[in-house]
């Protein structure tokens, strides 16, 4: 077989066996550590979202940016209400320890340079259009940036650095293509042949600045945790404060949490929590294909969710915590 022949056959198998660049399919997740390292340089950081520019540490965040300073007084309210309510039924919890006992958010991370919010996720949710329609949005769904709070230090000249189980969620409303459809849109989120899934595809497409438009900045931090040592029954206990927020400039405002009834209220309230029993036996066929919206007036705008086994514990179960089966037995579920 002569060289050039050879050569030939090479570059054929290069090219139609080498990995491809397109996607099987639609971009759903981006989550390579230099795509976000990029996004987070060009625009896409968490100090961005606040509209601060340059330094995003988090006292400087804290100083510079009002809407910050805000929920970080809310989440430092949130997190000293639950320590006294764990006090009060004999739990202690520490901000610093070494030992076998409970812990719970040192707040001071949350106003230091030695940490910010690094972006490791970018999430397609074009599904979410449902949602949008429910509301009377033409968006075509949400894209939704994922911030986690990491740290990093010298001490003793080392280098100290590791994340947080501390995530803000900023959600982007997603604008519809001229013709007010999602097709277009859609597209923008499939690599063709010749392209790569990196910052600068994802900017000068799916990630358009212009085609996005701020919604909301959604909370999801574990406060406190529990060790398996004191907590033995299910490997540990961690608390998670949920929150979401608005941002106008410098305001916020604490939004109703999605489909999420404020059991304490309703509890307390006969004829609200009746209310919602008609919506909920008014709406099953929404409920049944998982597309509904509860209305504001039967939601929270705070929970704390508890880990771990998640799924088994009732306290994430608010409508078990509020009804019987038997006050919907009448509904008709075919």
């Amino acid at each position: 077989m002569s060289r050039a022949l050879v050569l030939l056959l090479a570059t054929l198998i290069a090219v139609f066996m080498a990995p491809t660049a397109r996607a099987e399919g639609p971009v759903t997740i981006v989550d390579d550590p230099a795509v976000l390292a990029a996004l987070d340089a060009r625009g896409f950081g968490f100090a961005d979202v606040l509209g601060v520019d340059g330094e995003d540490g988090l006292k400087t965040l804290y100083d510079e940016a009002p809407a910050y300073h805000a929920i970080v007084e809310t989440v430092a309210s949130d997190v000293a209400a639950l320590r006294a309510d764990m006090k009060a039924g004999g739990r202690t919890l520490y901000e610093v320890t070494d030992g076998n006992v409970g812990r719970i958010m040192d707040m001071r991370w949350l106003k230091t340079d030695a940490a910010r919010f690094r972006l490791v996720g970018v999430v397609n949710r074009l599904d979410r259009r449902d949602f949008a329609v429910l509301q009377g949005d033409r968006s075509c769904g949400e894209v939704r940036f994922i911030y986690r709070l990491a740290y990093s230090f010298r001490k003793n000249g080392k280098l100290l650095a590791s994340r947080l189980p501390f995530n803000f969620n900023a959600v982007y409303s997603a604008a519809p293509d001229a013709d007010g459809g999602c097709v277009g849109v859609a597209g923008r989120w499939t690599p063709q042949l010749d392209e790569s899934v990196d910052a600068g595809w994802l900017t000068g497409g799916p990630l358009e600045r212009a085609g996005l438009t701020f919604k909301q900045l959604e909370l999801n931090a574990q406060v406190v945790r529990f060790p398996s040592g004191q907590e033995t029954e299910f490997g540990g206990q961690a608390a998670y404060l949920m929150r979401i927020f608005g941002i106008d400039g410098a305001d916020i405002s604490e939004k109703p949490l999605e489909n999420t009834p404020d059991t304490a209220r309703l509890s307390q309230d006969a004829a609200l929590k009746a209310r919602l029993a008609v919506y909920v036996g008014a709406n099953l066929p929404a409920v049944d294909e998982g597309v509904y919206e509860i209305p504001d007036e039967f939601l929270a705008r705070k929970i704390i969710s508890w880990s771990t086994f998640g799924s088994a514990r009732q306290a994430n179960h608010p409508f078990t915590q509020l009804f019987q089966p038997k006050e919907f037995a009448s509904l008709d579920y075919s």
